[in-house]
């Protein structure tokens, strides 16, 4: 990932999102942002799409046997 941005930066991301947060609750969210950037950063990530469990699920599988 990128370098974490500062707190005026993620302040500036919320108001442009819409949030218009007491000064309290800033400082909750700019703490909470160190905790999902790490989070993200544990995502898997450089795998194709085609890893995807959805693209190779093979619903036919699941039929009752033919006799």
């Amino acid at each position: 990932m990128t370098d974490a941005p500062s707190q005026d930066e993620i302040v500036r991301l919320a108001r442009q999102a819409g949030l218009d947060l007491p000064p309290a609750y800033l400082d909750e969210l700019v703490e909470a942002y160190g905790h999902v950037r790490a989070m993200v950063a544990r995502l898997p990530a450089g795998r194709p799409h085609g890893d995807e469990p959805a693209h190779i699920f093979v619903p036919q599988k699941f039929l009752p046997a033919k006799e």
